[in-house]
């Protein structure tokens, strides 16, 4: 059984989980593409999940490594993991915006391209409309999403590879209290981290459907990507105050 510091470790295990969590961009990235691309719930649980996963195991490895070579060390690796996830952010956003951009830049979530109808015949053969302002869609089954590609693994990683170095000191007191002690704070941090981030990820993907944005609908995907930079670099700034 533990004693008093032992249960006092995995509430501050907990409570580090919980608070170091909430912040933005550990859920609120996969909001953005999640409801720009159209994810269905399962889709935002498996790319959040596995981010989550290596974001508390990179965590986790840190702290016991931190017990080889300190504290100090082991955060000094931890902050420089932190800048390169907040650049990689940066260059991810960029990059998807451009993306985005050059492949129409007017994209409706799912991949449905928008584009006005000015045409006597539709593309499938049909009459047309020829008012200016009819909006007809292409459903493109390449960049159809409810499936993670490749960009969705990669922002997966960029997430992932940022740990949490608020736990190091957690752990390394727990190690006073032995083995099983250790044990039992990387648990008690490692779960909540892994719930509260596949939770706010899902329920930001599937709360975003209820909102109804035509005009901002048509360039999620670009909106999404200067976004995410935009976070990045929000978490740069905060890091040299």
């Amino acid at each position: 059984m533990f004693d008093t510091t032992g249960y006092a470790l995995l509430t501050v295990a907990v409570a580090t989980a919980l608070f170091h969590t909430l912040i933005p961009d550990h859920w609120l990235p996969f909001v953005l593409i999640g409801n720009a691309r159209g994810w269905r719930a399962g889709t935002t649980v498996a790319v959040s999940g596995v981010s989550a996963l290596i974001h508390v195991a990179l965590s986790i490895v840190l702290g016991i490594l931190a017990l080889s070579i300190g504290e100090v060390a082991a955060s000094a690796v931890g902050e420089t993991l932190e800048r390169s996830g907040a650049v990689l952010l940066i260059v991810f956003g960029v990059g998807y915006a451009l993306w985005s951009w050059r492949k129409g830049g007017h994209f409706h979530p799912g991949g449905a391209k928008v584009h006005l109808e000015i045409e006597d015949v539709h593309c499938d053969g049909h009459e047309g409309d020829r008012n200016p302002e009819h909006l007809h869609y292409h459903a493109d089954d390449r960049l159809i999403a409810g499936r993670a590609g490749p960009n969705a693994w990669w922002l997966a990683f960029i997430i992932g590879i940022n740990p949490c170095v608020l736990i190091l000191p957690v752990i390394m007191a727990s190690a006073a209290q032995g083995s099983k002690a250790v044990a039992a704070v990387c648990v008690a941090y490692a779960i909540p981290s892994v719930v509260l981030m596949v939770g706010l990820s899902t329920l930001g993907v599937s709360g975003g459907r209820r909102f109804k944005l035509p005009l901002a609908a048509r360039h999620m995907e670009l909106i999404s990507g200067l976004l995410i930079a935009a976070l990045g670099v929000l978490i740069l700034l905060l890091e040299h105050h």
